[in-house]
């Protein structure tokens, strides 16, 4: 079960993403009107590693924009400079985010234990 998290505990881990520069990229997906639609955030987990993270706002949710939406991510941050190998990780019982991830070029590289919640999936450049 997922700790709900409060508005301060929220604010307080978003002001440390802005401040961590070299750390963590985060980019705000606007639509056509420059609505925000959702954010896709990179946070270095080594040197040269990083990982995924990213949310929709509900009202564009099951739109089939989800593969667009990381693909315009992962292009924005690998086009800022190298980077390595770029992994994601996902609850076993979120097969949107997992079809999604693998529409955008992510593979499963490790499923765990049965009992584990979490399956975790590498991206691969086209």
């Amino acid at each position: 079960m997922t700790k709900k998290i409060t508005k301060e505990e929220h604010d307080k881990w978003l002001s440390n993403v802005f401040a961590d520069q070299n750390n963590q990229k985060l980019f705000i997906l606007e639509n056509h009107d420059t609505s925000p639609c959702g954010q896709v955030r990179f946070s270095r987990t080594d040197r040269d590693d990083w990982e995924i993270h990213f949310s929709m706002d509900p009202k564009y949710r099951g739109q089939k924009l989800g593969e667009h939406f990381i693909r315009v991510g992962l292009d924005v941050f690998l086009g800022k400079e190298h980077r390595s190998r770029i992994t994601a990780k996902v609850k076993n019982d979120n097969a949107a985010s997992l079809r999604v991830l693998a529409k955008a070029g992510f593979q499963i590289e490790k499923k765990y234990a049965p009992n584990d919640s979490e399956i975790r999936l590498i991206y691969i450049s086209k």
